[in-house]
């Protein structure tokens, strides 16, 4: 069934190469106020911090560490060894086969993609003196050049993080994924379709657009208290940026395919934080209020409702595209795998500098994957409104991608993920998260790893308001 979906999704790929081909060659003025950010970001030079420095090795002296911080550490895919296959029987096989069955998918849906994007670019050529753009990333180059250490550096990233992902779930932490049912439409060939080919027209103009470093202003403009202009951007090369609704039906299979099938696991990680909280707190989920912010398309937000159904959540996003999409994909969720007593979700469209929220309304505050697109001054203005909007005690839960010196053997190349229109991740890998935290009346608790992936959690101190009173 895959197969055929995939013979299906290659031809009509080939339909959309010229087109796409054209219209990535198009461009758009660029607003001044989005080149000034731009520039003031990239003139400047980055230094690797001395190995101390690096947060990841400040964590050590800030966060509780759990076990796979050591294990992702040491990690070095390339001298892995013999790879230690799982057991594909047993109650654990459904599992493994499902999740190895993403990885290999979107593995073949990323291969298809950068072969439709750079047929495109030789059909787009005008001229026969011009040369064609290679738009091959760089780490896929590495599979054309040695296709084994590819696979097996592949392999054993996703054999550990689903390894670990599993090791949660049997420890009571949080449930199976409720999607690996075959009730879920994922497994429809009409879904699979509609997806595979939004990401290949996707994906031939973003590596077009990214090879040729193209203009990243996106189509609204807006006076800043409206959409500020770090958030006016096309982050990744993504069409529209944050601001359409095509962009928020593609997001998914674009992320999950730049990580090969593994970051549902990955920022699953969030759960382990909240999972531990309740329990510290004894507390009954249905007394609990939970805001997640940047909530993107609501896949994490679904995974926190179905372990928890019976908490009162809020999502919220500053683009309306994306918080549309999220309601959808919860609505989808509540009629086909929420219980009846599931609460509903509410949905607001914020942002997280300026929360439309009283003072103490939240006991767990989460953040996925927004931080290292945001610059220092806005991340200092989320953590300000985190300590604002959640109750004396409460938890803040901080997942993102891993910094320098999470994991030694990336130093060198991580923060080549900034070209790719990410203006304000070489600043994100190297800021001390527990020190900013502190800044804000948080301390540090707990830190867990997963591949490309760190997740932290935070208490807010609690107040001791009679003697400020007092004082």
């Amino acid at each position: 069934l895959v197969s055929a979906c995939f013979c299906l999704l290659s031809w009509k790929a080939v339909q959309l190469f010229v087109s796409a081909s054209v219209r990535t060659s198009e461009t758009v003025p660029r607003k001044a106020s989005d080149t000034a950010v731009l520039e003031k970001v990239q003139e400047r030079e980055w230094t690797m911090p001395e190995e101390a420095q690096r947060p990841g090795n400040l964590d050590d002296e800030n966060f509780q560490a759990g076990s796979s911080v050591k294990l992702w550490k040491d990690f070095d895919p390339e001298q892995a060894g013999e790879l230690e296959l799982p057991e594909f029987t047993g109650s654990d096989a459904p599992y493994w086969l499902y999740h190895f069955g993403r990885t290999g998918f979107f593995a073949a849906q990323g291969l298809v993609s950068v072969a439709a994007a750079n047929l495109a670019s030789t059909l787009g050529q005008s001229g026969a003196e011009s040369a064609a753009t290679d738009v091959t990333p760089k780490f896929l180059q590495q599979f054309f050049s040695s296709p084994q250490t590819f696979a097996t550096i592949t392999i054993s990233q996703s054999l550990e993080t689903f390894r670990q992902d599993l090791g949660y779930i049997k420890d009571g932490l949080f449930k199976q994924p409720y999607d690996m049912s075959p009730r879920h439409r994922q497994w429809s060939p009409a879904f699979i379709a509609d997806k595979g080919i939004r990401y290949l027209r996707e994906a031939t103009s973003v590596l077009k657009r990214s090879a040729d470093k193209a203009d990243t202003s996106t189509w609204v403009d807006s006076s800043e208290d409206i959409y500020p202009p770090y958030f006016r951007h096309t982050f990744h090369y993504q069409t529209d940026g944050w601001l359409s609704t095509e962009s928020a039906k593609v997001y998914e299979s674009s992320t999950e395919t730049l990580f090969l099938g593994r970051q549902d696991a990955m920022q699953r990680t969030t759960l382990v934080h909240i999972a531990k909280h309740l329990k510290d707190l004894g507390a009954d989920p249905a007394d609990m209020k939970l805001l997640e912010i940047g909530c993107g398309t609501g896949r994490v937000h679904t995974f926190i409702r179905d372990n928890w159904p019976s908490m009162q959540t809020t999502a919220s996003d500053l683009s309306p595209f994306y918080l549309e999409e999220a309601r959808k994909s919860n609505a989808y969720w509540e009629r086909n795998f929420a219980p009846s007593s599931a609460k509903r979700a509410t949905f607001v469209q914020a942002n997280a500098e300026s929360l439309p929220f009283a003072a103490g309304n939240f006991d767990v505050f989460v953040s996925v994957y927004l931080f290292h697109e945001l610059p220092a001054e806005a991340q200092d203005a989320v953590f300000a409104e985190a300590a604002r909007v959640l109750v004396d005690g409460g938890l803040f839960v901080l997942t993102d991608s891993v910094q320098l010196g999470d994991r030694p053997k990336l130093d060198d190349t991580i923060g080549r993920f900034g070209s790719f229109a990410e203006p304000h991740y070489q600043a994100y890998i190297r800021r001390d998260l527990a020190d900013l935290a502190r800044a804000h009346g948080f301390e540090p608790l707990a830190k867990e790893l997963s591949s490309a992936t760190k997740s932290l959690s935070f208490k807010k101190v609690t107040v001791n308001r009679n003697a400020t009173q007092a004082e």
